[in-house]
């Protein structure tokens, strides 16, 4: 029973993860590097899903797992100086590029343009961010 308790701990820990950045950088004074999640079947754990993180504790490349262990969807993140997320790399079970998401942000550091092209370069959607302020 703690280990169902103990992986659904995680599980919310990695949900938390994906929507903002990753509060825990370090567990005991070591660096996280990656996050594992498993599907509980029975008595056995199957890899779900597996993230990696670089040295500021940003998410680096997010990978999902069929039943069988076989890669799903793979994404790769790319930051800039500030460290910011400005590109996503998103990846099928072929490990070829479905499409590339461009993020470019405003004077405050604010995301305000999500550009999404597809494999050949050509631009799928584009998606604009305003912030209302009281």
């Amino acid at each position: 029973m703690k280990t169902n308790r103990l992986i659904i701990s995680l599980c919310a820990l990695m949900a938390l993860g994906t929507c903002c950045s990753f509060a825990a950088k370090t567990i005991n004074g070591k660096r996280i590097v990656a996050t594992k999640e498993y599907k509980l079947e029975g008595k056995k754990q199957i890899l779900d899903h597996l993230t990696k993180y670089n040295a500021e504790g940003d998410k680096t490349e997010e990978t999902e797992y069929g039943k069988t262990g076989d890669v799903k969807e793979k994404t790769i993140y790319t930051y800039n100086a500030n460290g910011k997320c400005v590109e996503e790399k998103h990846f099928n079970e072929f490990n070829k590029l479905d499409k590339t998401v461009k993020i470019e942000y405003d004077a405050n550091g604010k995301k305000a343009k999500e550009t999404t092209f597809m494999p050949n370069g050509k631009v799928k959607s584009i998606h604009v961010f305003d912030y209302e302020l009281q």
